[in-house]
């Protein structure tokens, strides 16, 4: 059986790329690079291994050890460990060391290169996980009203061109006023942070880079995303169509409708 390489950052993506690695009859060999490990892909995996995130000769000789040829890095990781001591080794000093001061999007790009230079090729995750990107249009019953298809266009052009400038993905729009944009904090406080500026009613919107790379992350909403959105009584979810994974799509659309909160996929 052909293997996969996984490295697992948290949440449920790796377990659903584990799960649909072995339904295309691929060996799913995971390493695992945050704690505890999971009981889930402990299930799935047919190897599992848990190295830190600075280890990274480790995690290459356990890949050629394994006999992986492709890799998908995926799941949660969080930039912000970039600013705090964590063991690193030889490698990822060097790789800080020849991208230090150019971003976080720079050091993901330089770790992908180290491994495809070791032979490793780095595949995109939408590869195995397609099924998760929805296609243009409203995905819940409840429509958007007029003013709230206005602040999902403009917040959409705004997520983008804050994607582009490599700051973040998600921005909160309430009025066609940007009220929160996300940075190093990640969606859900970007989500609590202009909830709390914008009042009842913002609209979020998700973009990616137009140079994105999708080796390494897909923008992703979830069961979560749909919460902390309702918590702060928004308005509307908007992703990118075909570019954005939307975790437990039935469930989501359901619990949407019934909190009242339309979800868009804008092309």
């Amino acid at each position: 059986m052909e293997k996969l390489g996984i490295i697992a950052g948290a949440g449920d993506l790796p377990i659903l790329l584990a799960q649909a690695a072995v339904e295309q009859n691929r060996a799913p060999i995971v390493i695992q690079i945050t704690q505890p490990i999971s009981k889930q892909l402990e299930s799935v995996a047919s190897e599992l291994y848990s190295f830190g995130i600075g280890q990274v000769q480790k995690v290459t000789r356990t890949l050629h050890d394994s006999g992986v040829r492709e890799l998908v890095i995926i799941g949660k990781i969080e930039t912000s460990i970039l600013f705090r001591p964590f063991l690193v080794d030889p490698t990822a000093v060097a790789i800080l060391a020849r991208n230090r001061n150019k971003g976080t999007r720079a050091v993901v790009g330089a770790v992908i290169d180290h491994f495809e230079s070791q032979g490793i090729t780095v595949v995109e995750q939408q590869t195995f996980l397609r099924d998760l990107m929805p296609q243009e249009g409203v995905l819940t019953k409840r429509q958007p009203t007029k003013s709230q298809w206005v602040d999902v266009r403009y917040g959409m052009q705004v997520a983008r061109r804050v994607a582009d400038l490599g700051i973040g993905q998600t921005v909160v729009v309430k009025n066609m006023t940007a009220v929160a944009i996300e940075a190093l904090e990640g969606t859900d406080e970007a989500i609590k942070r202009g909830g709390t500026l914008g009042g009842k009613g913002v609209v979020v919107a998700k973009a990616a880079a137009t140079d994105h790379d999708f080796r390494v992350d897909v923008p992703t909403v979830g069961e979560q995303t749909l919460q902390t959105l309702h918590t702060v009584s928004g308005g509307v979810l908007a992703v990118e169509a075909g570019r954005t994974f939307v975790l437990n799509q039935p469930a989501l659309r359901e619990q949407a409708d019934r909190w009242k909160i339309p979800i868009v996929a804008l092309a």
